[in-house]
């Protein structure tokens, strides 16, 4: 008995490969599809709020394709891009390239002997570089995140008060974190067929279809989430060109 049950785990074994799933690996055009999708997403932002610069920036990309339960056909895939936007680094260079501007000044007067001029120009920029000090301190804001998310299933309520702005396939809603701060999120959700008529709507639902798609790197719907102080994000939510994002989906 014992030697039967040695054999039967022996041929479990063999045969454990074969019964495993089949991998479907994405091939590298098919994430860079993605990535070019992600990237134009990100873009139709445009320019970040007067004084942020771009900080960091990351990118999730897929590299599996999923198989659904119908033949020939995949799970949507997950992917998802980010970008910090500060004021640390606009600061930072406009004070390098005030410093350059002075520094090529001062190298023309020095080959004229004009010691005058050299005087009068680092004094100005002793005065410019701690004017420009006073107004890092002054005008420093508070971070933005920008999260970038393709194919996702959120189930979320409409709140009418909430709502920043909508359109045919988008619908943009804002969430204060705390009463006793400026802190915000708003979530613009962009899907041409769950949300083609979102004034006949209460929930935000963008499911997927049941069977599957057939293209492993289709892209059935995008949320854009803005996180920092209420006013930057809701001016710049406004903003985005979400048309560009629509051209996205397919």
């Amino acid at each position: 008995m014992k030697r039967f049950f040695l054999v039967l785990l022996a041929g479990i074994v063999a045969f454990a490969p074969a019964l495993a799933q089949k991998e479907h690996p994405l091939t590298r055009d098919e994430v860079s599809v993605i990535k070019k999708k992600l990237v134009a997403t990100l873009e139709s932002l445009g320019q970040p709020q007067a004084g942020y610069a771009v900080e960091d920036e990351d990118f999730n990309l897929p590299t599996e394709a999923y198989p659904s339960r119908s033949a020939d056909h995949f799970s949507p895939a997950s992917a998802s891009a980010s970008r910090k936007y500060g004021t640390e680094k606009a600061t930072q260079k406009s004070s390098e390239e005030m410093s350059k501007e002075y520094q090529k000044k001062m190298l023309e007067a020095q080959a004229k002997g004009d010691y005058t001029t050299m005087s009068k120009l680092a004094q100005e920029m002793q005065q410019q570089m701690s004017a420009s000090q006073l107004k890092s301190v002054e005008g420093h804001k508070e971070p933005i995140q920008i999260n970038v998310q393709f194919n996702s299933n959120p189930g979320t309520t409409i709140d009418p008060d909430a709502v920043i702005f909508e359109r045919p396939g988008v619908i943009a809603l804002i969430r204060q974190e705390d009463k006793s701060t400026d802190k915000a999120e708003i979530n613009v959700y962009v899907d041409p067929v769950a949300l083609k008529d979102t004034k006949q709507l209460s929930t935000v639902k963008m499911s997927y279809p049941e069977d599957g798609v057939t293209k492993r790197v289709a892209v059935l719907n995008a949320t854009i989430t803005l996180h920092g102080p209420k006013t930057e994000i809701e001016t710049w939510a406004k903003r985005i060109d979400t048309k560009k994002v629509l051209a996205q989906i397919n």
